[in-house]
């Protein structure tokens, strides 16, 4: 979804409507906006007394059950995904199974990593470290 125009255009707009004899086409075509977002505009303006954008509704949520997740990593954080994703798979409602995509987002967006063998291969799950630590010069602050 595109970004909201901004209040300050918003308000010109309703502004030359309400201040001038202009109608909503001729309002439109003078700010190169559509004609109903201007009358969504005024009749906005004269509801609430603000023109500012709503808050973006909506959105995703991960269907993942991210305390079952949680608990099966700590319970062996060794699994590879696919190890993970047949585990979740099996403790969790018919309804709520996931792919292994799903996990794997699910414990980027929560901040985990995966370690690799010798081989290259995941072998491990674990919890992001501070990025700070780890990048600080020896002996300088963290």
């Amino acid at each position: 979804m595109p970004n909201p125009y901004p209040v300050a255009l918003r308000e010109r707009a309703v502004r030359a409507y309400e201040d001038t004899t202009e109608t909503y086409v001729e309002v439109a075509e003078r700010f190169h906006l559509g004609v109903n977002t201007v009358v969504r505009w005024v009749q906005r303006a004269r509801e609430t007394g603000d023109v500012a954008p709503r808050a973006k509704g909506g959105g995703w949520r991960s269907p993942v059950d991210w305390a079952l997740v949680e608990r099966l990593v700590k319970a062996q954080p060794d699994r590879t995904l696919e190890e993970l994703t047949r585990a979740y798979n099996r403790e969790a409602p018919a309804a709520a199974r996931v792919h292994r995509s799903s996990i794997i987002r699910a414990l980027r967006t929560r901040g985990y990593v995966f370690k690799k063998n010798a081989a290259g291969r995941r072998s491990r799950i674990e919890a992001a470290s501070k990025r700070s630590d780890k990048h600080s010069a020896p002996g300088s602050p963290p």
